[in-house]
């Protein structure tokens, strides 16, 4: 462990150094997220962090994170992650103003892939903001920090609602805000949405802090491109950010048109995937269907026990009604 070099309200990360014997000693610079559930509230320890683990130990995505080892020692859970060597991207736009349209355009698409592998795989991010992009050296965009990812189906496959006000408020949906039941993947298209316009504008869409004006803003579409910027980002990429701050869910565009949209097109490079792109989504989409194929076969041994037991039941000699309507029978025999 070298040094502090951010702190979050349960955890701190820190610069640390890790020797691979296997590679003579190789020295690798890794980030560590030190998490001490001594401190921590307990609806966090009890209920967010052990899906954080289990999502950094499932999700495998280039434009992911890359999570190296978790240990835990006594109180204290020790995550190591790749380091990203130019921070978060709300202080890269805080030092350098706001982002090209062109490289606005590579980031957005970076991410998209992140949440379509997510999405495919029924997970929702819920706490996508600027903080929680990371930027490489070589300028690539990776999301973080899964302590408020959950699954969006239930085992049964069957879309389930999630009731948890959670994430920062400026990137907020507005179903979040409203205190009802929500489908946790638009939110997500809603808050990249928020993310882009930062990028191309050097702040917030919205700028209330109280959560009714907050709302009332999103709603009534209160908002606007700023006047120094307006003029260098394109009717394409305007648009889209429009359709992604829709404040109806059901109208609000999914991440698969994002991706296939207008303004990524303007790029013909970015509609081709990489190989580790098309890995990472494939594979998704395999262990999806994986568990669909089981979900159906379960369903169809659940049929049959079924049928098993009624008939058992019936040869076991319990008491049948044999009485029998003749109406019944006169209607039923004629069909």
């Amino acid at each position: 462990m070298i040094k502090k070099v951010n702190e979050g309200s349960y955890a701190k990360v820190y610069l640390s150094e890790y020797r691979n014997p296997n590679k003579n000693d190789k020295l690798s610079i890794l980030a560590c997220k030190v998490i001490d559930t001594s401190t921590a509230p307990k609806d966090f320890v009890k209920k967010f962090l052990p899906r954080e683990i289990e999502m950094l130990i499932k999700l495998n995505h280039p434009h992911l994170v890359h999570t190296h080892s978790i240990f835990q020692r006594r109180y204290k859970y020790f995550i190591f992650m790749r380091y990203m060597e130019h921070g978060d991207l709300l202080e890269y736009i805080l030092q350098r103003g706001a982002v090209q349209e062109d490289q606005a355009r590579i980031w957005t698409r970076q991410l998209a892939l992140a949440v379509q592998y997510m999405h495919e795989l029924e997970i929702a991010h819920r706490d996508i903001k600027c903080e929680n992009v990371l930027l490489t050296a070589n300028q690539n965009a990776k999301l973080s920090d899964f302590g408020f990812a959950r699954m969006c189906v239930d085992k049964d496959f069957l879309d389930i609602h999630s009731e948890t006000f959670c994430g920062s408020l400026s990137y907020t949906a507005p179903e979040i805000l409203q205190g009802s039941p929500y489908y946790p993947k638009p939110t997500d298209i809603w808050s990249l949405g928020v993310v882009l316009y930062v990028m191309l504008n050097r702040a917030m869409p919205f700028e209330d802090k109280h959560i009714k004006q907050l709302y009332q803003a999103q709603i009534n579409k209160n908002w606007k491109f700023r006047s120094r910027y307006i003029d260098c980002i394109s009717d394409n990429c305007k648009r889209l950010v429009t359709l992604m701050l829709e404040p109806n869910h059901a109208n609000r565009v999914g991440i698969d048109y994002i991706l296939n949209s207008e303004w990524i097109a303007m790029d013909s490079r970015l509609l081709e995937l990489t190989i580790q792109e098309n890995t990472a989504f494939q594979k998704a989409r395999d262990e999806k269907e994986m568990l669909l194929k089981k979900l159906q076969v379960r369903g169809v041994q659940d049929t049959k026990d079924s049928s098993v037991e009624n008939e058992s039941s019936l040869t076991k000699g319990n008491p049948v009604n044999t009485t029998v309507d003749m109406a019944t029978t006169a209607s039923t025999s004629s069909w």
